[in-house]
């Protein structure tokens, strides 16, 4: 059930994403609300299909991309597993897990792409990069980041029901 509710999750978001934030730049910058998504999604205690939403939505973005194949792939699975370790280790704080991995996840994905850009024979000027696109690219991903965290673990719970500790 939890891997058909990525796609019920996936579709409108990412419908959003390149329909609506696409037309609404921060510089250079955009959000990234499947990578907020797979970040909140992983970063819950109870969630076991942490590794199928980060494949689902790396599907979902290559196919609507303009980037090669496996970008998106390599960026949200290595997102993933930052954030199953970082779970592992710091899981008494979930929220400022969220904001840490928020910046880092988006910098992954920004720093695979740019890669992918200039191997493919595209300019790389580090400082622009870092001023016009990851920076307002952060920005805009923590605006996400609260209220999609908020609904993703709204949806782990229901999907994912702690059992009773006592029977009644």
């Amino acid at each position: 059930m939890a891997i058909l509710a990525a796609f019920l999750v996936f579709i409108p978001l990412l419908m959003i994403q390149i329909g609506i934030l696409a037309n609404l730049p921060l510089i250079q910058g955009y959000p990234d609300l499947i990578l907020i998504t797979i970040l909140a999604w992983s970063l819950r205690r109870e969630v076991r299909t942490a590794w199928h939403w980060a494949l689902i939505g790396a599907l979902l973005v290559t196919w609507v991309s303009a980037m090669p194949f496996g970008v998106y792939l390599l960026a949200y699975t290595s997102v993933v597993g930052l954030a199953l370790l970082v779970r592992r280790m710091v899981w008494r704080i979930p929220f400022l897990s969220m904001l840490v991995m928020t910046i880092i996840g988006t910098f992954v994905t920004d720093s695979i792409s740019q890669l992918a850009l200039q191997l493919s024979g595209r300019p790389f000027v580090i400082e622009y990069t870092f001023a016009a696109i990851f920076l307002p690219s952060v920005l805009y991903n923590f605006l996400f980041a609260i209220p999609i965290y908020a609904l993703i673990g709204e949806l782990a719970r229901w999907l994912y029901p702690l059992e009773p500790l006592y029977e009644s």
